[in-house]
């Protein structure tokens, strides 16, 4: 159900215009109806109605200052300005505003029908755009926790051999392709590169650290490869030298 709040100084013209709402068969009910500015701003903070009826000259607080709160209050409001005043400064500030239509007095009552459908419908689409919008933004922030996780999980647990791609997705409950998706997004390089990568610096870590002396081998097992071979291998694919030649140059060079 829609709310509309009514705000005209003519009691005939508020009461009129209450009357030929609720005549329509339509999703809106009037919640309050004000006879001056204030008293509508007062109502307008009370029900934050989707729908505004509003006369511009009203005492205490005329229409297009209570508008100019309002949008304060709810930027999204329909606001239909309803006045005997056709003055081009009175529409250009309705249309700074924001106002959705601008009726003159008399009011072609034939018309007002399809105006309020017109700012049901506009409203329903503009609520419609902000969900869906949330509903991205959550997506969005959901997607980069996610994200974050599975690099995080493949930094902590690199050395352990048996972290797959298999592996993660079971422990995270997530699918292989989207940790494939999310790694290469976030590193530029794939899975199986971005594991390869964490190991091998690891390794040189390892391989070049005066305190302890580690063989090939146990370095090997130490980062996560079963095989001596194979870290060998990937090693010289990712420095160019074998683990002894890497130790070996850089031990004479320093």
């Amino acid at each position: 159900m829609f709310r509309v709040v009514i705000a005209d100084d003519e009691e005939i013209i508020r009461n009129g215009l209450k009357r030929l709402i609720e005549s329509y068969d339509l999703d809106l009910t009037v919640v309050g109806t004000g006879e001056d500015g204030e008293e509508a701003l007062k109502l307008i903070r009370e029900y934050l109605p989707e729908i505004i009826l509003m006369d511009i000259n009203m005492p205490f607080m005329n229409g297009l200052e209570v508008i100019e709160k309002t949008r304060e209050l709810d930027p999204n409001a329909k606001i239909i300005i309803i006045s005997g005043y056709d003055q081009f400064e009175y529409a250009q500030k309705a249309l700074e505003l924001g106002v959705f239509s601008y009726l003159l007095k008399p009011i072609q009552y034939k018309d007002f029908k399809n105006i309020m459908v017109k700012a049901i419908d506009s409203y329903s689409e503009r609520i419609w755009e902000l969900n869906k919008l949330k509903e991205n933004n959550a997506e969005l922030t959901n997607h980069q926790c996610i994200g974050s996780q599975i690099i995080n999980y493949i930094k902590k647990n690199f050395n352990q051999n048996e972290l797959t791609l298999n592996f993660i997705a079971e422990q995270l409950h997530i699918s292989q392709s989207y940790i494939t998706k999310i790694v290469k997004q976030k590193t530029g390089i794939s899975f199986t590169d971005y594991l390869n990568k964490l190991r091998i610096n690891m390794a040189i870590k390892l391989l070049m650290d005066k305190d302890s002396y580690h063989t090939v081998n146990e370095i090997a097992n130490m980062v996560g490869y079963s095989s001596q071979h194979y870290f060998s291998r990937a090693f010289k694919n990712y420095t160019g030298l074998s683990p002894v030649q890497y130790r070996n140059k850089n031990e004479n060079i320093q």
